[in-house]
């Protein structure tokens, strides 16, 4: 629809089946009876490959076999240790300012923070759950990997798998260069000095060693995990997991779907794509928050959400994740606990279609914490629905309170009446409190999310540290005018009733989630929706009986992208919409008669309405501006003194969102909600 919709040349600011797998104390209890008697234990072994290049590789030896050699440390209240690394001198091969080649022994593990490359030259490793060899199965040299490992995650522990083995590490550049724009982005990286020559990441044996004191945690593979995790990939399968939250259902997730994409030798093969039913909207892993979705994914996950916030659209020739469908989820599931239900096994039936031409897909599903607290009689009725291979229940298997009794009751009966495996497997719950709360990561996620600057053109993405207010919007009309035709059908609001009136104030500067749909509940003429009295903003209206506005049919519907609204026009009848660049083309096919703009599935853009201000301060620290320099305030920033003067209790105040405590001789601009 070209001549619908354009982007603006210039802008300027608008308003307004298995056994049971052992337990952990279990899996103790018998490897000390076999110590006693003198008992040998069998290991599972890979079929080795020969490596052209390098002497050929020994028996790779299962990271779910074999646990870490020497005990754990007792945990104290700052030191950790993260891994078991020596720093021997005939260990390192290459050390200098960007790269690190080294030696691995069977068993011993090294912790980098920070984000690299890494190549397997000789032997085999483990990584997040993924084994990786110096050869592939067909005989090919393996591939680079990227990683990502920032101080708001635990730790990877890259443990060795064969008697030596070779690994090489890299420099590359920041994924995400967001910390002028966001201080939730500072000092997450490897640490040192802006603008000193480094190694993107460095070795870490102990947190007390981090210069910035921040709370480093291991990454922890406890024996029933391992279990879990080999029983769930013996085969092709599906596989649900929940538990409580804050428990590292997440992490076991991205564990079993690299699992599955390496594989194990001889004992099992990789496949080439895991589909990933993700539903959890507040913390998806494959796309911004706000929406669930059913994932095909092809590449490894060796990293946090927020440097893969989003698939792209497809690049011909290149391995890359793809969303199959995806559903926008309000926040508030009050009223649409149905609907949320009617989107899962909308999503599953899209997984069974895929089954149905490729029989060696294995399904993962995660679930939200609330599906395990507040809504676990929803989890029960889609256990019912799914045809589940394994139920992996994630919790303290040490002591369980009554509530928690009960559920893992319900759940043991539901999985012997559908003859599906239940694995009880020990929550992994923080030592020490987070860098970064729920909802800062979750900020982090989404400006990631809309900072994605172009599709990537291999399993790398890139990222703009350009603030919003530079973006050229897109321009929507809402209405028809004697120059434009409407190009949208209206707004649908996903919240407690909202009066007509207030549309326009609770819209701007909003996530929004852009649909193509062909619901029944589409007028004809598709511009027949009511309007609000002064701006003429079309708007499902709620419906009287229910006292809510009715969600479209999620079978008809699909999430095209998230999108931010900069502002709204009533003198033009336009608005204005924010997206990643790198998802700009998916813009160009959007039909008027089909396009709806959702609202309220997503937290207020608080990070949004302050990166003008965080990018000025960081220029005049860096001395890229001159202190003082005048500069227009951004369009959601208003400066702290003249806010003090709109008003006060019992007064129309009309304040834009943040304010900002700059001083009119200094020149500071710190945001201040």
């Amino acid at each position: 629809m070209p001549g619908k919709r354009r982007k603006l040349e210039q802008t300027a600011p608008v308003t307004a089946r298995a056994e049971k797998p052992l337990s952990a104390i279990a899996a103790a209890r018998l490897r000390a009876e076999a110590a006693t008697k003198g008992a040998i234990v069998q290991e599972t072994t890979l079929e080795p490959l020969p490596a052209p290049s390098s002497p050929p590789a020994e028996e790779l030896v299962s990271e779910y076999e074999e646990s870490e050699a020497g005990p754990e440390p007792a945990v104290t209240k700052r030191n950790l240790k993260l891994c078991n690394w020596q720093n021997n001198p005939k260990d390192i091969f290459v050390e200098n300012e960007s790269d690190l080649s080294i030696n691995l022994d069977k068993n011993t593990t090294i912790a980098l923070v920070g984000h690299f490359d890494f190549k397997v030259a000789r032997g085999a490793i483990n990584i997040n759950g993924a084994n990786i060899g110096a050869v592939t199965r067909d005989g090919q040299k393996a591939r680079k990997y990227r990683v990502y490992v920032p101080a708001t995650q635990p730790i990877f522990k890259i443990r060795g798998l064969d008697g030596k083995n070779h690994v090489q590490f890299s420099s590359c550049k920041e994924p995400t260069p967001l910390a002028k724009l966001s201080p939730l982005y500072e000092d997450i990286w490897n640490t040192g000095s802006r603008g000193e020559r480094r190694r993107t990441f460095g070795i870490i044996t102990n947190s007390e060693e981090d210069p910035l004191q921040r709370p480093l945690q291991p990454q922890s593979s406890p024996e029933d995990w391992l279990r879990a995790i080999e029983d769930c990939a013996t085969e092709p399968s599906t596989t649900l997991v929940t538990g409580a939250p804050e428990s590292g259902k997440s992490t076991f997730s991205k564990r079993l779907i690299n699992r599955y994409l390496t594989g194990m030798g001889k004992t099992k093969s990789a496949v080439p794509a895991v589909c990933y039913l993700d539903l959890d909207p507040s913390s998806p892993e494959y796309s911004p928050p706000g929406q669930i979705s059913l994932v095909v994914v092809r590449e490894l996950d060796l990293g946090p959400s927020f440097t893969h916030p989003v698939t792209t659209p497809l690049q011909p020739g290149f391995i890359q994740n793809e969303t199959v469908r995806s559903n926008a989820i309000p926040i508030n599931l009050a009223n649409y606990q149905d609907y949320y239900r009617e989107c899962i096994e909308g999503l599953y039936l899209a997984y069974k279609n895929l089954y149905s031409r490729d029989s060696s897909l294995p399904l993962l599903i995660n679930t939200p914490a609330f599906l395990y607290t507040t809504h676990f009689r929803l989890l029960e009725q889609l256990l019912a629905c799914f045809k589940l291979q394994n139920i992996v229940h994630v919790g303290d298997t040490c002591a369980v309170d009554p509530s928690t009794a009960e559920k893992l009751h319900a759940l043991q009966t539901m999985s012997k009446k559908h003859r599906s495996t239940l694995h009880e497997i020990t929550a992994q719950t923080p030592t020490l409190p987070p860098l970064r709360t729920d909802a800062e990561l979750r900020a982090m996620h989404m400006q990631s999310y809309f900072h994605l600057s172009t599709p990537p053109t291999s399993s790398v993405p890139t990222w703009t540290s350009a603030p919003l207010t530079t973006y050229l919007p897109w321009e929507f009309s809402y209405r028809t005018t004697p120059t434009r035709s409407q190009d949208i059908v209206g707004f649908l609001a996903l919240t407690e009733p909202l009066p007509p009136s207030s549309l326009i104030h609770y819209l701007a500067g909003s996530v929004i989630h852009i649909l193509q749909t062909s619901s029944s509940r589409i007028p004809t003429p598709y511009t027949a929706l009511p309007r609000t009295p002064k701006s003429q903003i079309p708007y499902f209206p709620a419906n009287q009986k229910l006292d809510f506005t009715e969600p479209l049919d999620p079978r008809t519907s699909r999430v095209v992208c998230a999108a931010l609204i900069r502002g709204i026009d009533p003198e033009r009848g336009v608005v204005q919409v924010l997206v990643p660049r790198a998802l700009e083309d998916v813009m160009t096919g959007l039909k008027a008669e089909r396009t709806v703009f959702v609202v309220g599935c997503c937290e207020t853009p608080e990070w949004a309405y302050v990166e003008d201000a965080y990018a000025r301060r960081y220029e005049e620290e860096v001395g890229e501006r001159k202190v003082g320099e005048s500069r227009e305030l951004p369009v959601w920033v208003e400066k702290e003194g003249v806010v003090d003067g709109m008003g006060y209790l019992n007064t129309v105040r009309r304040v834009r969102k943040f304010i900002t405590g700059e001083k009119e001789k200094e020149g500071e601009g710190k945001g201040k909600p």
